[in-house]
């Protein structure tokens, strides 16, 4: 049997092996500050009220993230190998910078200061992908950045329980809409956080085998999320988490063959709610004299934006232009058609392309983890949480809100940190199988040296 196949296998994982070790062998490195920042960072409600800003636009955000990034300094971790996801991270802030300047030129305001603090709060989401990769160094820290994204689950369930009973009632108004600990956004983004870990919790509840006290805590944080998503009557996340359920449910083990039961749950779900969440949806008119306002004017929005792009298809208005741009100074509630508008064709093929390498990212760690394992249930977690991410991203900006989509990037960083560990394992165990191999085995039938005899050459001497 050939060696070369499986040779060429594992040629590519022998490189990160040699890299994880080392640091995978060290014990007792944690970065307290990255727990700390990351079970505070949903809590929105605690930054804005106990946590005072400092000049210059500095603020929670900004400190905790470059404590953590020191945290991470000080454990010498490393970025997960042969990813194509951070080149297509570090192009898409490169390109952000460059839009940012296409802005202040195109789109004049007087206090462009803000916009470049909108950025940088935004792009700390993005790079806390590489700062939790730095900083998890083996199965247990990727565990304790889970759980720490855990814990505050609780304390979020409180406050959106006493929003929710202060404005309770059976027939649907938009009062009823929460934000929860998200004191500076709205309700749909609040709902599309809950949904991003609503999905991931369940798809490792379900596919990985953990501890008894894991569990729970799984099962106290699905129900956290899952009522925050109920009370804040966003419609689109309604649907995004029952899509990337599906999802989940059809990619687990190659169960596809439950799609039907599935579709019927779809189908049944809805009628399953309470009457305020029925009508919500039944409130819900695109065209006619009901004609819903906030659905009929994200049509309006988009053509405005459609118009800015058709006039700078290269560059774009600008990043953060558009709601200065817009006659209405609204946003365009449609996160890939203001990346039209505000970077042009390259930086939407750029966007799209981050995407799409998300995607891989999922997909691969799903597909090269053992079943049960916890890779294998962060790769299906993320092979849920992407369509749901990009749908609700067709309805608003989900995705440049620290605050909301950090968690997202920390998943993504988990989910390359386990993929790596899952392959330097395996190349662990089959390197001793191809070493024994490629020792040539001795002869079946040799004879004992005292018994070989000399054979005479042809000229009959010896």
């Amino acid at each position: 049997m050939s060696l070369r196949p499986l040779d060429q296998t594992l040629r590519g994982t022998i490189p990160a092996a040699n890299a994880v070790l080392p640091s995978a062998a060290r014990t007792g490195h944690h970065n307290w500050f990255l727990y700390l920042y990351l079970f505070l960072l949903p809590l929105q409600n605690l930054q804005t009220g106990h946590m005072p800003k400092l000049p210059g636009g500095l603020n929670f955000l900004n400190i905790g993230f470059l404590l953590a990034l020191m945290g991470a300094w000080r454990i010498h971790g490393h970025l997960a190998s042969r990813s194509g996801l951070h080149r297509w991270v570090w192009a898409y802030l490169i390109y952000c910078v460059f839009s940012l300047f296409v802005g202040f030129a195109l789109v004049p305001e007087p206090d462009q200061f803000t916009r470049f603090n909108a950025f940088k709060d935004s792009a700390i989401g993005v790079l806390l992908l590489f700062v939790v990769e730095m900083s998890v160094t083996d199965w247990s820290s990727l565990k304790r950045v889970l759980l720490a994204m855990i814990l505050p689950m609780p304390y979020i369930l409180r406050v959106t329980w006493s929003q929710h009973a202060g404005v309770a009632r059976d027939s649907y108004n938009d009062d009823l809409r929460i934000h929860g600990t998200f004191s500076l956004l709205g309700a749909n983004e609040f709902a599309s956080f809950c949904v991003t870990m609503a999905l991931m919790l369940f798809a490792i509840l379900i596919a990985a085998k953990l501890p008894k006290l894991w569990r729970a805590l799984l099962v106290m944080g699905i129900a956290c999320m899952v009522l925050g998503i109920l009370w804040t009557y966003s419609r689109t996340s309604y649907v995004t988490i029952l899509l990337g359920a599906a999802v989940i449910v059809l990619f687990w083990r190659g169960r596809m063959k439950l799609a039907i039961p599935v579709i019927l749950a779809l189908l049944i779900v809805p009628s399953l709610m309470p009457n305020s969440v029925t009508e919500r949806f039944n409130d819900t008119h695109v065209e006619g004299k009901n004609v819903d306002a906030s659905t009929d004017m994200r049509y309006v929005y988009w053509g405005v934006a459609w118009k800015d792009f058709t006039q700078h298809p290269l560059t774009g208005i600008g990043l953060g232009t558009f709601a200065d741009a817009n006659p209405y100074h609204m946003d365009t509630h449609n996160f890939f058609i203001r990346e039209l508008a505000e970077k042009g064709v390259p930086g939407f093929l750029i966007t799209l392309g981050m995407f799409l390498s998300m995607a891989r990212l999922s997909w691969r760690t799903f597909r090269d983890s053992p079943p049960d394992s916890l890779a294998y249930a962060l790769g299906l977690g993320m092979c849920g949480v992407w369509p749901a991410l990009v749908v609700t991203n067709l309805w608003g900006d989900r995705f440049t809100y620290t605050v909301m989509i950090g968690y997202y990037w920390a998943l993504l960083a988990l989910c390359l940190k386990a993929r790596e560990f899952v392959l330097v394992e395996r190349t662990a165990t089959a390197m001793p199988a191809i070493a024994s191999a490629a020792t040539p085995p001795p002869p079946r039938y040799a004879l004992p040296a005292r018994m070989r005899k000399q054979r005479p050459n042809e000229s009959g001497a010896t």
